[in-house]
């Protein structure tokens, strides 16, 4: 008896940790979160996107709170078309706090590219080489417990400041993605939804199912959709490791 309790103990620890480690990602679909990798990690990410676009990034995590990185997007990078690269960007994040035991909450603060494929580009006569949007944000995430499980909401605003500064399509977005055992996530999002809640057809509603392997790598399908707009089909694979 003593040993299947043990046993039991075991296997529902070991449980809550493999679900942590999965479900808190840096992202959602198209809409950043308040996490961050640890110290001594690395992610790299390769995103595919309409008309055989590629966003490439890699950052590594210099502290539990905070890692630094960077983008690259390249336009027809699969297909006959030839290659329109982006000029490179930073990306970073730094969490302020993952709140307290009773009620536990994180803020974190960002910069990083805008949307993704051809929204997230913007006509730039001075450089048609820096076309991609990037900018700051804050988000918040709240973690929920329900099925014995943690789930995360996510709620933010995001500024684009490069290649212009346009205040103007300052947005929100808010998030959500439920695991479905240990390797399934599913995720929905709304974004793209400028601060005064006007231009309602631009707003952009994602959703996604992610597959994880081993701890280490993520496979993920989503669906961008916009009113009067084809969805844009995309598909995105992870790998995480430690130095």
């Amino acid at each position: 008896m003593r040993q299947i309790i043990i046993t039991i103990l075991f296997i529902l620890f070991t449980h809550y940790v493999y679900a942590q480690y999965y479900i808190r990602n840096t992202t959602v679909i198209d809409t950043p979160t308040a996490y961050t990798i640890a110290r001594g990690t690395y992610q790299l990410s390769f995103l595919g996107y309409d008309n055989g676009g590629v966003e490439l990034k890699a950052f590594i995590g210099l502290h539990n709170n905070f890692f630094l990185g960077a983008s690259l997007d390249i336009q027809n990078a699969i297909g006959k078309d030839d290659p329109d690269p982006n000029v490179p960007g930073v990306v970073g994040k730094i969490k302020f706090t993952d709140g307290w035991e009773m009620f536990p909450i994180s803020f974190a603060i960002g910069y990083d590219s805008f949307y993704i494929g051809e929204e997230g580009k913007t006509y730039n006569s001075k450089n048609e080489l820096n076309q991609m949007i990037y900018g700051p944000y804050f988000v918040i995430t709240k973690p929920i417990y329900l099925f014995y499980d943690e789930q995360h909401i996510h709620f933010g605003m995001r500024m684009p400041t490069q290649p212009e500064y346009v205040p103007k399509d300052t947005s929100y977005f808010l998030a959500l993605d439920i695991p479905l055992g240990e390797i399934f996530i599913f995720k929905a999002e709304m974004e793209r939804v400028y601060y005064n809640f006007n231009r309602a057809d631009d707003w952009l509603y994602n959703i996604g199912m992610r597959y994880s392997y081993m701890q280490r790598l993520g496979i993920e399908f989503d669906i961008l959709f916009q009113k009067d707009e084809n969805p844009n089909r995309i598909i995105r694979i992870e790998y995480i490791n430690e130095f």
